[in-house]
């Protein structure tokens, strides 16, 4: 399955237009529908804004296709009250579970930047050196 399909997939699953699920996003006019009619691709920042707004989406499968769609809430145990002194609000709780799902997904969305990068890297290297070029 190809990113655009992807993308589609889960905008099917939250039952949205793909005009609505790009305002939601806060994505430019018409980036979504290139994606999927052309099956292209997204930016690193149109993905990590997507990461930030549908905290359930995983970025993971996304970019990659590997995983489940979703973050599961199951993912992040809740903590064991034996150990705790004092009782967490449940605001509380919920705060830091929701900003470690957007670090997880962010740091998968920097390893994917990564790799990349280090192709290009590797793509410069052999240029280089078949230009004679000593790096």
């Amino acid at each position: 399955m190809s990113f655009g399909e992807r993308i589609k997939q889960y905008i099917d699953y939250k039952g949205l237009s793909i005009r609505s699920f790009e305002i939601q996003s806060t994505l430019k006019n018409g980036a979504i529908s290139r994606v999927v009619k052309n099956n292209t691709s997204l930016n690193g920042d149109s993905i990590a804004t997507l990461g930030k707004k549908w905290e359930d989406l995983n970025l993971n499968w996304l970019m990659k296709g590997a995983g489940e769609m979703l973050v599961h809430s199951s993912v992040i145990q809740e903590p064991d009250q034996k150990y705790l002194s004092h009782k967490i609000p449940d605001n509380e709780v919920k705060w830091y579970k929701d900003a470690l799902r957007r670090a997880d997904a962010q740091i998968e969305l920097q390893k994917e930047m990564i790799e990349t990068l280090k192709g290009i890297i590797d793509k410069q290297k052999k240029s280089a050196e078949k230009a004679g070029i000593e790096l």
